[in-house]
Order: C-alpha cells, then sequence, then structure tokens
C-alpha cells in the first residue's frame, strides 16, 4: 500500500478515531522522534560530564538511553490511541479545538503517564537485556531527584506549549472568523435579492400572493436576520430557515414545488456555521426545479453516521448547470468556509441522483447533546 508521507506526519499531530494511515508508520515516527530525542539528552549529558569522546561511556549510556526513548515513545502513542479509541469523534472534534486548563490538564497528565509507564517499560527492558544492575541504580536517592527533576521539567514543557497552542489557535480562530465573515457577507445579499425578485415576480402575477409573501417574508427576517451574523449555528436553526424559505417559494410556485425535511434529534441538535444550507436548496430549486415546467421535490436529511454529520439536499430536478455561475460561486464559498473551519474534517460533495442532484455536507459532529438515533 502506497502511504503519503507528509499526510501521516501530519495526521500524526491530530486527534482522529478513524485513521487512514497504517498503523506501523504511527509506530515508525513514534520511534523515530524518540530516538531523535533520547539521542539529544545523551548528548547533553555527554557534554555535563565531559565524556563525549569516551567509547565506554558511550556503550554504558547510549543503548539504554535509546531503549528508554523508543519505549516510551511508543507508550505514549499508545496511551493516546486509546484516547481516540475510547472517545465519540464528537468529543474529538472538541479536543482538537480547545484550550481551556481542562483539556490541557488532560494531555499533560496523560503525557506524564506514558512517560513514567515507558521508562519503568523501558528501564524493565535495559534491565534483563543490557546492564542487570539498572534497577539498582534507580533506587539510589540521587537518582530519584534526578527523576523527580526531570519529571517537573517535562511538566513545565508540557505547559508551556499547551501556552504556545492556545494563543496559535486564538490567531487562527480570529482570521477564520474574519474570513467567514467575507465569505458569509457574499452569499446574504444574494439570498436577500433572490428573494425581492421572486416577490417582484409574483406581483406581477398575483397581487394578493405578493402580499402574503412580503409578510412572510417580514417574519422570516425578524426571525432569522440576527442569526446571519452568528458566528455559529444549529442543524434545527439551519432546517427551520429552510423551511420558511421554501415555503415562501411555495407561495409562487404553486403545485411545482414540493419538499420535504427531515432530520435526526441527534443531527438537530449539532452546531454548525450559518448558511452553508441556504445555498443548497436555493440551487436545487432555481437550477433544478424552475427549469422543469412540472417542477418537482426537493427533499432535505440530517443525520449522523459514524460520529459525523450528514447533510443532504436532494432534487428531482434538471440538475445543477455545467458551466460556471452564482450557483458556482456559492458552491465555492460553502467550500471555502469548509475549509477554514474543518479543513480536511468537511467537505461539499455533488452527485446525480436520477434526473437531478444529490448535494451533501460532511463535518465533524459538535455540540450534540442528545440520543441521535431518536428520531424526529
Amino acid at each position: 500500500m502506497r502511504v503519503n508521507a507528509g499526510k501521516a506526519w501530519a495526521a500524526f499531530w491530530t486527534l482522529r478515531k478513524a485513521r487512514g494511515e497504517p498503523a506501523w508508520m504511527r509506530v515508525a515516527i513514534a520511534s523515530a522522534l524518540a530516538c531523535a530525542v533520547s539521542l539529544a539528552l545523551v548528548l547533553l549529558a555527554g557534554l555535563l560530564r565531559l565524556a563525549l569522546f569516551e567509547p565506554a561511556w558511550w556503550r554504558a549510556n547510549a543503548l539504554p538511553f535509546v531503549c528508554i526513548g523508543v519505549v516510551t515513545g511508543n507508550t505514549l502513542l499508545a496511551l493516546f490511541r486509546l484516547l481516540e479509541l475510547g472517545s465519540s469523534e464528537a468529543r474529538l472534534a472538541r479536543l482538537r479545538v480547545d484550550t481551556g486548563w481542562r483539556t490541557g490538564l488532560l494531555f499533560i497528565a496523560l503525557a506524564l503517564l506514558g512517560i513514567v509507564l515507558g521508562c519503568a517499560l523501558g528501564l524493565g527492558l535495559v534491565h534483563v537485556f543490557h546492564d542487570p544492575a539498572a534497577w539498582g541504580r534507580l533506587a539510589q536517592p540521587g537518582q530519584r531527584i534526578r527523576f523527580a527533576l526531570f519529571m517537573l521539567v517535562l511538566a513545565g514543557a508540557g505547559a508551556v506549549a499547551w501556552l504556545l497552542r492556545a494563543r496559535r489557535l486564538a490567531r487562527r480562530r480570529s482570521t477564520l472568523e474574519a474570513q467567514l465573515q467575507l465569505l458569509q457577507a457574499q452569499i446574504e445579499p444574494q439570498f436577500l435579492f433572490n428573494t425581492l425578485a421572486d416577490v417582484q415576480i409574483l406581483l406581477e402575477l398575483d397581487p394578493d400572493g405578493a402580499r402574503q409573501m412580503l409578510e412572510e417574508f417580514t417574519d422570516y427576517l425578524r426571525a432569522s436576520l440576527g442569526q446571519l451574523r452568528r458566528a455559529d449555528s444549529t442543524v434545527a436553526a439551519e432546517l427551520d430557515m429552510a423551511q420558511c424559505y421554501l415555503q415562501l417559494l411555495r407561495l409562487r410556485m404553486g403545485e411545482r414545488l414540493r419538499f420535504s425535511i427531515q432530520a435526526s434529534t441527534g443531527a438537530r441538535a449539532a452546531t454548525m456555521a450559518p448558511l452553508l444550507l441556504q445555498p443548497l436548496v436555493e440551487n436545487a430549486v432555481k437550477h433544478g426545479l424552475e427549469p422543469k415546467p412540472e417542477g418537482g421535490c426537493v427533499q432535505i436529511h440530517a443525520d449522523v453516521r459514524d460520529g459525523r454529520l450528514e447533510i443532504a439536499v436532494i432534487d428531482d430536478g434538471a440538475g445543477l448547470p455545467a458551466t460556471p455561475d452564482r450557483a458556482g460561486l456559492a458552491l465555492e464559498n460553502i467550500r471555502a468556509r469548509l475549509a477554514a473551519r474543518h479543513g480536511p474534517d468537511a467537505a461539499l460533495t455533488l452527485a446525480p441522483h436520477g434526473a437531478g442532484t444529490r448535494a451533501m455536507i460532511v463535518l465533524p459532529l459538535i455540540g450534540a447533546a442528545v440520543d441521535s438515533s431518536q428520531a424526529m
């Protein structure tokens, strides 16, 4: 199996329940890092003892240091893998972006536990295969003090690394929020102008219907306009907005527009960025149903599968146009927003569905607070 080393290296530092890279590559990365750190410690110890050019000192210390380091590195790998397997995808998604002190303590405590267990296992191997007196030297008070100081240094280094990570994520979050607001500003006018254009068309055909549409449109804006500027929304809120939009369009299209919305309770409770669903619904109607004289049906499904949120918009119309236009811009904006917020963990895909189109957003499940097996 061909493995991309760059992707494996990037994935090594990210908590994921489902791993694409093979286990042997993760072990190889952990072992290589452990060897590098162990050799650096050996060099530092040799400099402090002025023993870098003494072969006997290298024979007595280099192999035990490397052995203990490799065992410790893979012990850490195993503990964090247990954390991944024992956590839900939603919890792992929160851990990847959380900068709170509780998550920091969890990571530092897990790292210290891995170091203690790894050192004990590695020292045991050294005792059995290389130096029978290894355990005896550790029992000396001086060695215990040095080991305790070593653990304190590692704990301090972990705290500093966590603070640096928190600052980096805060800067990244501020940048992403600015990007999302810019992308959102490109979508909102399109939605508003399209709706007003629908009202204008209906004014010529059915003034009473136009009046009713304006009333419903005013109620819709009053209920949802504030939410359009929020950084986070819920699937339930986005589905309610989509339902209001489809009801507005049905006043103009009549029986040519049919729609259904189905969502599990777990999916409705999940968190998502606002205005990800709305452009897909607009495209399904504008480019799928309106070109057909008989119209058609739009179906919206939201569910949780394998710890991930899936939202699908399906139409039985003519499908999306092949040439780029405003629909293409909306899709590009959605993909850019998903990439900015979730990176490779989220995606928008388009696929034929009979004569129509199926658009699906898949993203990490965040903020679900209820059992996703319950259906609405």
